[in-house]
C-alpha cells in the first residue's frame, strides 16, 4: 500500500496536462450529423482532459477537413478516428459503372450498388439484367473496377 509520504514526491514530480500544455485537438462548433462533408469553419480547438486517450481522436484539423462523418458528432468532443470517413462516391440502390480491364481487352456495363462506398473501398453490385452480384473496388470517378 503506498502511503501519503510516498505518494506525494510521485505527483509532485508528475505535470499535469496544463502545465504541459495538453494535446489540442480539433473539435466540432455544432453537431455533425452522418455525412455532413467536414469543413474548417465546423471545427474549433480544445484541450484533452488527462483521462482522454489521444490515440484515439483525430488530433489534426486537416486529418478530418473535407471528409464525412459516420455518425453524429456532438460540439466540444473530441472527433474519435473510427467517426470519419473519405465521402461517399457510390450510393446505395443508384447505377453504378463496372468496369473490367487487362492488357488487351476493357469491358464497361451498368449494375445496381448494394451498398455505398467511398473511393478504394470493395463493394457489391448487381447485374440487373442476370442477377449475379459482382464486387469491386470504387474509383475516384464513380466506377467500380472489377478483377
Amino acid at each position: 500500500m503506498i502511503t501519503a509520504a510516498v505518494a506525494a514526491p510521485f505527483f509532485l514530480a508528475t505535470p499535469s496536462l496544463a502545465e504541459e500544455g495538453g494535446r489540442i485537438v480539433p473539435v466540432p462548433k455544432r453537431a455533425l450529423y452522418p455525412g455532413d462533408v467536414i469543413t474548417e469553419e465546423m471545427l474549433t480547438s480544445k484541450q484533452l482532459s488527462e483521462n482522454e486517450n489521444a490515440s484515439a481522436f483525430i488530433t489534426e484539423a486537416s486529418g478530418v477537413v473535407g471528409k464525412t462523418s459516420r455518425r453524429t458528432l456532438l460540439p466540444g468532443l473530441p472527433i474519435p478516428k473510427v467517426a470519419i470517413r473519405e465521402p461517399v462516391v457510390v450510393r446505395q440502390g443508384k447505377a453504378v459503372s463496372l468496369v473490367y480491364e487487362s492488357d488487351t481487352v476493357r469491358i464497361t456495363g451498368l449494375a445496381m450498388a448494394l451498398q455505398s462506398g467511398s473511393v478504394g473501398e470493395t463493394i457489391s453490385a448487381r447485374n440487373p439484367d442476370s442477377g449475379v452480384v459482382i464486387h469491386g473496388v470504387v474509383m475516384a470517378d464513380g466506377s467500380v473496377r472489377v478483377n
